[in-house]
C-alpha cells in the first residue's frame, strides 16, 4: 500500500471519530488537524504500533491515531537476527525521532526504543535485586562480557563465584583468559551491581548472589573451629575445599604439612574428605590448615638447634629474596640472598644440593631460622 493512501485512510478514520454533522465545531481539515495534533506525542516518546511492511530499506509501522511511521536502516535493531525475525502484523515499540519527514512519515527508531526500554528494565531488575540468567557472549582479560535485556554488560573477574573463579597463581593474564574461554556461550546467574545509561555501563555479579547466604554461613564458624569438607580443586598454591553448598575455603600449600610441600597435588586429590582447622576468616574468606592438627615442631626447635650451630641442609627452593633450606623433614631454614655477595643466589646454591650452614638467628614464634653459608 502506498504511503499517501495509508495517510488518507488514517485521516478518514480520524475524521469519522471527530465529526458530528449536527454538533461538531470542526468545520475544516485545518481545524481537524489542529485538534488531532494536540494528542500527538513529542519526539523521544516510545510508541507502539503494528508492522505493515518490512524491507531492506525500511520498516513501515501503523501507529494508530498517531499516523504512519517509518524506520530507516540506521535505526534498525543492532541485532541482525532480531531484524530478520520481524514480519507484518508484529507489534513493536519504537521511539519517535521526527514528527514528519519530507515524505510525510513519522520517523522512528527501533534501536533507541529498545535501548530506552532496556535501561528501564535494568533499573527495575536492580531495584528488585532480581536474579537474572545471562549468556556469556565474549571474554576479556578482566572478566566476561554478558547481555542483559539487549544491553552488553560486564562481569568482572572479582565478581565470579568461587566455583567459577580461575585459580591461576600469580594472576597470569594469558592463563586467566584461557581459563575463562570455557564460559563462552554458557548461561550464568547474576545480579546487577551498577549501571549508567549515560555511560552505557552495566556491571553484574555472580558472587553477589552468594554473599547473603555466605554471610549467614560464616556466622556459624569461628577461628579455631574444626570443620569437615571435600576438596574440589588442587592447584600449585593449595587446595579449595567445599564446606557447604554456599561456602568454600582454601588450604594454602604452606598449611598442608609442617614439611615442605613442593606440589600439593602429590598430597591432596579432588574428592578427598578432609578435617581441618579454621585459621582465618578475614574478608569473608575461610582459610584452613591441615598442619595445625599435628604437633608443632617449632615448639621444641631450640632443643635441636642453637644460634651459631653448624648444620647441613638441602636447598629446596630459591627465590629472589633468598633460598629455603631443609634442615629436617619439618624444619626449613632461610638463606638470605645477600649471602651470595655480588653473585646471583642461583649461582651460589642449587636446588636439590646439600651445603654446610651456620645458624644466625632462631625465631620459634615466627617459625624462622636464618642461615649463613659456611
Amino acid at each position: 500500500m502506498e504511503i499517501n493512501n495509508l495517510l488518507l485512510v488514517k485521516f478518514l478514520v480520524i475524521l469519522r471519530q471527530h465529526m458530528d454533522l449536527t454538533t461538531s465545531p470542526i468545520k475544516t481539515m485545518k481545524d481537524l488537524l489542529a485538534k488531532e495534533e494536540f494528542y500527538l506525542p513529542k519526539p523521544g516518546t516510545i510508541l507502539q504500533g503494528q508492522i505493515i511492511n518490512v524491507s531492506k530499506s525500511s520498516v513501515i509501522i501503523d501507529l494508530g491515531t498517531a499516523g504512519i511511521g517509518i524506520v530507516y536502516p540506521g535505526e534498525f535493531y543492532d541485532n541482525p537476527e532480531r531484524m530478520k525475525a520481524l514480519k507484518p502484523g508484529d507489534t513493536v515499540s519504537a521511539m519517535l525521532v521526527e514528527m514528519e519527514n519530507e515524505d510525510g512519515y513519522r520517523e522512528l527508531s527501533l534501536r533507541s526504543a529498545q535501548m530506552t526500554t532496556a535501561w528501564q528494565d535494568i533499573k527495575e531488575k536492580m531495584d528488585k535485586e532480581e536474579i537474572l540468567i545471562t549468556t556469556v557472549i565474549n571474554i576479556n582479560k578482566g572478566g566476561l562480557i554478558v547481555e542483559v535485556s539487549g544491553v552488553q554488560g560486564f562481569l568482572p573477574l572479582s565478581q565470579l563465584s568461587p566455583e567459577h573463579y580461575p585459580k591461576i597463581e600469580g594472576g597470569d593474564t594469558t592463563k586467566i583468559v584461557q581459563a575463562l574461554q570455557k564460559f563462552k556461550g554458557q548461561e550464568l546467574k547474576v545480579k546487577i551491581l551498577d549501571f549508567s545509561e549515560s555511560e552505557n555501563k552495566l556491571i553484574v555479579s555472580e558472587k553477589a548472589i552468594l554473599e547473603d547466604l555466605t554471610k549467614e554461613e560464616l556466622k556459624k564458624f569461628n577461628v579455631g573451629d574444626m570443620v569437615d569438607g571435600t576438596i574440589t580443586e588442587v592447584t600449585d598454591f593449595g587446595a579449595f575445599v567445599k564446606l557447604s553448598d554456599n561456602l568454600d575455603a582454601l588450604i594454602h600449600s604452606s598449611e598442608i604439612d609442617w614439611k615442605f610441600i613442593e606440589d600439593p597435588r602429590a598430597v591432596l586429590r579432588i574428592g578427598d574428605k578432609i578435617k581441618a582447622k579454621i585459621i582465618n576468616l578475614d574478608g569473608g574468606r575461610v582459610a584452613l590448615s591441615l598442619k595445625a592438627l599435628k604437633p608443632d615442631p617449632w615448639e621444641t626447635v631450640e632443643e635441636k638447634f642453637q644460634v651459631g650451630q653448624k648444620v647441613r641442609g638441602k636447598v629446596i627452593k630459591v627465590r629472589s629474596g633468598g633460598a629455603f633450606v631443609e634442615l629436617t623433614s619439618e624444619i626449613v631454614g632461610f638463606l638470605p640472598a645477600i649471602e651470595s655477595g655480588e653473585k646471583k643466589l642461583e649461582e651460589t646454591v642449587k636446588v636439590g644440593e646439600e651445603y654446610n650452614f651456620a645458624i644466625v638467628s632462631i625465631d620459634a614464634k615466627d617459625h624462622k631460622i636464618v642461615l649463613t653459608l659456611e
